[in-house]
């Protein structure tokens, strides 16, 4: 899972650690993550780290760090668990879409086959059946374009996760000292996310007609896609502030740890809230598995849960671990002036009294001033320097020729590949997969190969990740796509017909076979490119502003792959042409004809994909064999260093 989080920067007046160097990146620091070199604090030479013989005190145990950190540990697990929630149930509403649509058209073949059945003489039972199958037709093909049209407009929710760097210098630079630089924005955001959940349950299952079969005209998406937008919008927040808490929450030495703990918080709010809601919710799970299993009363027809129960009830649970946070997790306050902060201007961080020095562990004091400094390199904090001067370098990062490049590559290479990422699913949920397999792939298949993948990789592509890169993405866009295809093919064979060659045991073997497959394979290159493409932004960003450098670059890398899901669902609805289908005399409806416009698309893709690996592949190597000095700003540098820049910008080094 991607660390989507706003790094916050450190103090640029710390002198002491600009002369020294770094063999690689290092997670971001916060000014109020290192202990400034103010004039209270002891100068410890280099010498005294050195073990005295004559010392008799005992050495200190290196559990300490972690045994005193396990309460941060679990508290940024359960914000991050809080994160992770939305994010599933919004991925679990397409599937809700799906199963709506489905109920419309299975409801309007029924009156179709019953009108006929109704119409007395045959004559008159002829021309019923007919008018009957034309209005059926015209149903689904209405059907077609509003499912798709459906997911194309909620796929827009996810948008504020990619756009959350506009305000992320604000969450940074202001805040009450009072309450905690963090606990500021941490603590209403949640509130009013948990409001909104327990408030608006009811709305959301509403909106989306689910308690009733009803019309397509009952189903309000743009309502369902507003209420996950403002979800969104409130997680990305408080996103930014949790990772910025999470640089002083944890000690020094288990400040690295922070992102594990993104990464694990999140997956868990995810699986929580979309595989326990969609198995929960699955109708025949209910009845043949959960009640049995729990001793309850069967309820044909009725899944365990309801989206709106279920909504709900995470909306309390984010109330009440926001209050635990609010009136338990203590933020100690910044030695800082005044009460209220919000630094728009430039500030002079050399100041002692603004080192901002808010580290927060549960180390006694005496152990915090004994730990070595490490070489952190002097990073920006919009607090230190100001609202104003972060977006201006912010836009210096966008300007570089090798940035601009990097970001075509981020904003282009999904598209050929967004047919497998949003519509394979919900197709197969259309051929007949129930929303209880589909659910379960991702813990069973999915999460085991996220964590396996990564480490595999870096032994096989160790110091190349732009050559991992583009291997994943050839293998994606061409046998990957086939897979998906044939697995596509396989599901609407065996679930509709029971039969895709051979016998029954040999057809249900292909079947699972191919299913299994399509989601490994996608799951491996998907992890190969991500894990690629966050190592190399971690060995090309600048240190001197690393923390936003990354999510700048995170943010245009997750724009690459947030447009081009409501694109693709367009297309799928526009060039979607539903069957005829006619009532026979025994009222058995027959359809012919046709055209899923998956099967072309994806072919299109695919050679969309094979045209972006010729004309986009040497931009990439070109990219990966830029100097170093190509992403950097030179910002706060020397004249020269200014100079050299602006000789780069005009052309006197192409990247």
């Amino acid at each position: 899972m991607k660390r989507r989080g706003f790094s916050h920067m450190g103090d640029s007046s710390l002198a002491s650690s600009s002369s020294k160097t770094k063999t690689h990146l290092d997670v971001p620091r916060t000014t109020s993550s290192i202990i400034g070199n103010n004039n209270n604090e002891k100068d410890i030479s280099s010498s005294s780290s050195l073990p005295n013989p004559n010392d008799s005190s005992p050495t200190p145990n290196p559990m300490d760090d972690q045994h005193d950190d396990r309460f941060n540990y679990a508290l940024l697990l359960a914000l991050y668990t809080l994160q992770g929630i939305p994010m599933g149930l919004s991925a679990s509403i397409p599937f809700l879409i799906q199963q709506k649509v489905q109920m419309i058209a299975s409801s309007a073949a029924h009156h179709a086959a019953a009108a006929a059945a109704a119409g007395g003489s045959e004559t008159i039972a002829a021309v019923t059946a007919d008018v009957a199958a034309a209005h059926h037709s015209q149903s689904l093909a209405d059907l077609t374009k509003i499912a798709y049209n459906a997911q194309a407009i909620f796929a827009l929710c996810s948008w504020p996760f990619s756009l959350k760097l506009l305000w992320a210098p604000i969450v940074d630079a202001c805040f009450s000292k009072r309450f905690g630089r963090r606990k500021s924005w941490l603590v209403p955001i949640q509130l009013i996310a948990g409001a909104l959940m327990v408030g608006g349950s009811d709305y959301v299952e509403q909106e989306l007609g689910l308690d009733s079969v009803g019309s397509s005209s009952e189903m309000n998406v743009r309502g369902v896609t507003f209420f996950f937008f403002t979800l969104y919008f409130l997680m990305a927040t408080q996103d930014i502030a949790v990772d910025g808490w999470a640089l002083t929450m944890l000690s020094r030495n288990n400040r690295g740890k922070g992102p594990i703990c993104n990464s694990i918080g999140q997956n868990i709010g995810y699986f929580l809230s979309y595989v326990g809601f969609l198995a929960l919710n699955d109708v025949d799970s209910s009845e043949n598995l959960w009640r049995p299993m729990l001793g309850m009363k069967s309820k044909p027809g009725v899944g365990l849960v309801s989206l709106g129960g279920f909504v709900k009830f995470m909306g309390t649970f984010m109330l009440v671990i926001t209050v635990l946070v609010s009136l338990f997790k203590k933020e100690i306050d910044m030695s800082i002036e005044g009460g209220e902060m919000c630094t728009v201007g430039v500030c002079d961080g050399s100041s002692g009294s603004r080192s901002n020095n808010d580290m927060e562990t549960l180390l006694p004091k005496k152990k915090q001033q004994q730990e070595e400094e490490e070489d952190d390199d002097d990073e920006m904090d919009a607090y230190e320097i100001g609202i104003a001067e972060t977006y201006h370098r912010l836009w210096a990062v966008v300007k570089l020729p090798a940035v601009q490049s990097l970001i075509l590559i981020l904003l282009t290479y999904r598209l050929p590949c967004a047919l497998s990422d949003n519509v394979k699913f919900l197709k197969a949920v259309e051929f007949g997969l129930s929303k209880q397999t589909t659910a379960l792939l991702s813990p069973t298949i999915v999460l085991p190969l996220g964590i396996m993948v990564p480490i595999i990789a870096t032994k096989i592509w160790k110091g190349h990740p732009l050559k991992q890169f583009m291997w994943a993405y050839k293998f994606r866009v061409t046998f990957v796509a086939l897979i998906d295809v044939l697995m596509l093919l396989a599901t609407r064979s065996f679930l509709g017909s029971g039969s895709i060659m051979g016998g029954e045991g040999t057809s249900r073997a292909i079947f699972w076979a191919l299913l299994i497959l399509s989601t490994a394979f996608q799951a491996t290159v998907f992890s190969l490119q991500f894990n690629s493409q966050m190592t190399f932004f971690a060995h090309r960003v600048d240190p001197a502003i690393g923390g936003s450098y990354m999510t700048l670059l995170n943010t245009f890398a997750n724009l690459g792959g947030t447009w081009p899901s409501s694109f693709i669902m367009y297309l799928i609805g526009q060039y979607t042409v539903p069957p005829t289908c006619s009532v026979g005399d025994d009222g058995a409806e027959v359809c012919t004809g046709g055209r899923d416009a998956y099967f072309p698309l994806q072919m299109v893709l695919s050679g969309l994909g094979i045209v972006w690996i010729c004309v986009m592949g040497k931009r990439v190597q070109h990219v990966a064999d830029l100097p170093d000095d190509a992403w950097k700003t030179h910002i706060g540098e020397s004249d020269d260093g200014e100079e050299e820049m602006q000789e780069y910008k005009k052309g006197g080094k192409h990247a």
